[in-house]
């Protein structure tokens, strides 16, 4: 018997979780004999744990688990948090097979809806270079390459300068929204988050704060977008996994 477990991050903000599980839902639906069960976990704030999702499908008798990250970078979460405690959760259940599947923020599906949102600054700012700005990591070099590959073809399609950026890796926002200021170059900042929460308002308070004479202009995240469902369907489908040794920055 084969469970597809989704693994979301939780918010705080239960109206958001609600909405993800939907588009979740929306998933297994489409998928639908693909897999025996479909089980949403969560990483924090909730009840549903990876522990006792994991517990709740091999109990009923599932002996392949197919994980899929419901997140953009491969980070922390991703590569440490997620296998670690689905492996503990297995504990006596060694015979289970396990396959991780890779992070969604390269799928076309998702190109497509930066392409919009890009579209949608061209309108009001046409001149104005774009700052993608992601979550980062200190712990892994492939979140940053990513955000770099996504950024270099939204340049290539737009024609526009789109500079990768992240927030808690490096803090590259921080100097190249400085600079653009310095310069006095227009920049709109592009937040490449699955929705907007608590951090993301947390972030764009963050990036004001570096311009207190005028307000830096800041577009709406992927928004829970339909095209999200697209994305991880052709994900799980394809049964995409990670091609490479990650590079661990830190410990």
């Amino acid at each position: 018997m084969k469970a597809v477990i989704f693994v979301v991050h939780g918010s705080q903000i239960r109206q958001k979780n609600k909405a993800l599980a939907k588009l979740i839902n929306q998933v297994s639906e489409i998928l639908g004999a693909y897999a025996d069960l479909y089980q949403i976990a969560y990483l924090e704030r909730q009840a549903d744990t990876i522990e006792v999702v994991t517990q709740r499908v091999v109990i009923a008798g599932a002996d392949e688990l197919v994980i899929v990250p419901v997140l953009l970078f491969p980070a922390l979460h991703a590569l440490v948090d997620i296998p670690t405690q689905i492996n503990d959760a297995l504990g006596e259940f060694s015979k289970v097979k396990v396959k991780f599947l890779k992070t969604f923020a390269e799928e076309p599906a998702v190109f497509e809806i930066l392409l919009d949102r890009i579209k949608e600054i061209d309108n009001y700012f046409p001149n104005a270079e774009i700052i993608l700005l992601a979550h980062g990591t200190r712990h892994f070099a492939e979140a940053e390459a990513g955000l770099s590959r996504v950024a270099k073809r939204l340049s290539q399609h737009t024609a526009k300068i789109v500079r990768p950026v992240d927030y808690l890796g490096k803090k590259t926002y921080q100097s190249v929204i400085k600079g653009n200021l310095q310069h006095s170059i227009p920049q709109v900042v592009l937040p490449f988050f699955i929705y907007d929460g608590v951090l993301v308002e947390k972030i764009y308070h963050s990036v004001q704060s570096l311009s207190p004479l005028s307000e830096i202009p800041f577009v709406e995240t992927l928004a829970l977008d339909q095209r999200i469902v697209s994305a991880l369907v052709n994900v799980i489908q394809k049964e995409k996994q990670f091609d490479t040794n990650f590079v661990k920055l830190t410990t």
